[in-house]
């Protein structure tokens, strides 16, 4: 996970002295794994946002809801959900 923060994040961190901050948050909350216990939380919510950016770093987001329990922790790094699409947006970017 060394490329965490980019360049830009990188230069305010420096910019406004709080890259050892955003370093010690790195180092606390994010991690390359789910726990059992992340497990058990994940499992449980009845919904979730899905964020994404394409290769011109332009970001989408887009709500994911269910039942409770339709989000599945297949391993340690691997969640399954169901794909309700159907809003007849037919998003294309160019």
């Amino acid at each position: 996970m060394n490329d965490f923060y980019h360049e830009g994040s990188r230069g305010l961190q420096d910019r406004f002295e709080t890259r050892a901050l955003a370093d010690r948050l790195q180092e606390a909350i994010v991690c390359a794994q789910i726990s059992p216990e992340d497990k058990g939380f994940i499992e449980a919510q009845n919904m979730f946002f899905l964020a994404t950016v394409d290769q011109a770093g332009r970001p989408n987001c887009s709500y994911k809801g269910g039942s409770i329990g339709f989000v599945k922790v297949l391993d340690e790094t691997t969640i399954a959900f169901p794909l309700y699409d159907g809003s007849g947006m037919y998003r294309v970017r160019s």
